[in-house]
């Protein structure tokens, strides 16, 4: 099988009036009474409102772990298992992930709050060093809630990220509690 260029994926000149997307300038967004001037903060902080689960997305280059914390993800389908995920095109892992490189998805339990931190470049003081079970050869953070492996097989352009759809080829859930995020901070369910 060829290699393929990661970078030539999205190295394709598209004009804006081709695109399938039509992508409002920034300064056309509407802000609401009483939020920050600059829209870029507004809409950030507006998105931030939606509380979504904590995921760790890794994949291995030879015998180099690439990982980063993430809570763009979704799921897309179950017949076929797509799911999808949403990174930063400045981030090291997105120029790694390309049509056939499988990703993992480890979604944290309420106590890893440390890892996340690691993996999303924060550092801090007596941060648990990441472990990490190999499925499909794909590390999978242990002590996660869930692990998903999967396998890209459409990547999109998505403005200043990128998109990579992924059939699922593994699965595993076990008990416990999510770590969440919401309004740029962690949160965790209460005790019932």
């Amino acid at each position: 099988m060829a290699e393929i260029d990661p970078v030539r994926e999205f190295d394709l000149p598209i004009p804006h009036s081709e695109s399938p997307f039509d992508v409002p300038d920034r300064a056309e967004v509407e802000l609401g009474a009483g939020l920050e001037a600059d829209p870029a903060i507004a809409f950030r902080r507006t998105l931030g409102m939606f509380a979504t689960g904590v995921t760790v997305l890794t994949t291995r280059v030879a015998d180099q772990v690439h990982g980063m914390t993430a809570n763009a993800f979704m799921s897309v389908s179950l017949r076929p298992p797509l799911v999808l995920v949403s990174i930063d095109r400045r981030a090291r892992l997105c120029g790694l992930l390309h049509e056939g490189t499988r990703y993992g998805v480890s979604v944290l339990e309420a106590a890893q709050a440390g890892l996340s931190d690691r993996f999303a470049g924060r550092p801090g003081e007596n941060q648990p060093e990441p472990a990490f079970t190999v499925v499909h050869d794909t590390p999978l953070v242990e002590g996660a809630l869930a692990h998903l492996v999967a396998r890209v097989v459409r990547s999109y352009w998505g403005g200043d990220h990128s998109l990579f759809l992924g059939q699922v080829e593994y699965a595993y859930h076990g008990e416990g509690r999510p770590l969440l995020f919401h309004g740029g901070r962690y949160e965790r369910l209460p005790d019932a």
